[in-house]
C-alpha cells in the first residue's frame, strides 16, 4: 500500500460567491460615543476623588499628630493637644464662628452630630473645661476614650 495523494475534492456551483467576513468592532456606529463618554465619565470620577483626597489632607494630618506625639505628652498636654486639633479641623472647614466660641458651648455644638457613643459629652465635664483647670489627671480609660473620640470625629465630622 502506497500513500497515493488524494485528488482535491471539487465542488459543484463554483459561480457562487460569500462575502468577505463581516468584522465584530465595532458592532455599531455609536460605539465611540459610548467608549468616549465612559472615558469622559471615569476622568471626571478621578478628578472628584483626588479633589476630595487633596481637600482631606488636614484631617490625616491631624489624626497624625495626635497619634504619634499623644504618647509622650502629660495628660494636660494631650486634652489641649485634642482641643486644638479639633479647632484647627474647623478652621480648616471654614467654621471660623464655631471656633470662636467658648469650649462647653462648641462641644455641646458638635455634639449633635455625633452618635451616642462617641460624643465629647461622655468624656466628662474634665474634658471640656480641662484647659481652664490648674492640674487635670486622667487614668488610662479615660485618656484612651478621649483619643478615640478625638480621632473619630475629626474623620468623620462635617462641620
Amino acid at each position: 500500500m502506497e500513500n497515493t495523494p488524494t485528488p482535491p475534492l471539487e465542488l459543484p456551483n463554483k459561480a457562487y460567491l460569500l462575502p468577505d467576513n463581516i468584522p465584530m468592532w465595532p458592532p455599531v456606529w455609536w460605539t465611540w460615543l459610548l467608549v468616549a463618554a465612559l472615558l469622559i465619565a471615569i476622568t471626571a470620577l478621578g478628578a472628584f476623588y483626588y479633589k476630595r483626597h487633596q481637600k482631606r489632607t488636614y484631617r490625616r494630618e491631624a489624626c497624625q499628630a495626635i497619634t504619634q506625639s499623644i504618647a509622650e505628652l502629660s495628660d494636660k498636654e494631650s486634652l489641649l493637644l485634642c482641643h486644638e486639633m479639633v479647632r484647627r479641623c474647623l478652621v480648616s472647614e471654614g467654621k471660623q464662628h464655631l471656633v470662636s466660641l467658648p469650649s462647653a458651648q462648641l462641644f455641646a455644638q458638635l455634639d449633635e452630630q455625633l452618635p451616642g457613643k462617641k460624643r465629647f459629652s461622655s468624656l466628662g465635664a474634665g474634658f471640656i473645661d480641662g484647659p481652664y483647670r490648674p492640674v487635670i489627671e486622667l487614668n488610662e480609660q479615660q485618656r484612651a476614650d478621649m483619643i478615640a473620640v478625638t480621632l473619630f470625629w475629626i474623620r468623620k465630622h462635617h462641620a
